[in-house]
């Protein structure tokens, strides 16, 4: 139970702007990190909500993707993004199992989606 916790925390931080811990370094990256995820989730996860859902996911895609091109992110930016979330999805599969992993992403993301990417203020 405390393993899939430390998982869907993980899960969250890397969906939400969140790299190895750090908060994004701008709003670009949080769009490229939610970019990425639906991306993933739509590849990895297509029994979750069906057709309909990967078409939704797949658009979400393209809409943060398009935000992040705006605020001039690059083909090394995007594809960075994928490598990171990819690989904290087939972590987590391998933790808790594909049907729990998806679940947290998708959590995450609906959760991240719904508000315009920030990046947090510092308490220095």
């Amino acid at each position: 139970m405390l393993r899939r916790l430390y998982v869907i925390v993980a899960i969250g931080l890397a969906v939400t702007g969140c790299q190895t811990m750090q908060p994004a370094a701008s709003p670009m990256e949080a769009y490229l990190n939610r970019h990425a995820a639906a991306e993933a989730i739509a590849r990895n996860c297509p029994a979750y909500g069906g057709y309909g859902a990967v078409t939704a996911m797949r658009a979400d895609a393209e809409t943060n993707l398009a935000r992040a091109r705006s605020l001039g992110a690059t083909e090394l930016d995007v594809q960075k993004a994928r490598e990171r979330i990819n690989s904290n999805l087939m972590s987590a599969i391998v933790l808790v199992g594909p049907l729990d992993a998806c679940n947290a992403f998708v959590n995450q993301l609906a959760w991240a989606g719904a508000s315009t990417a920030q990046v947090p203020k510092s308490t220095r």
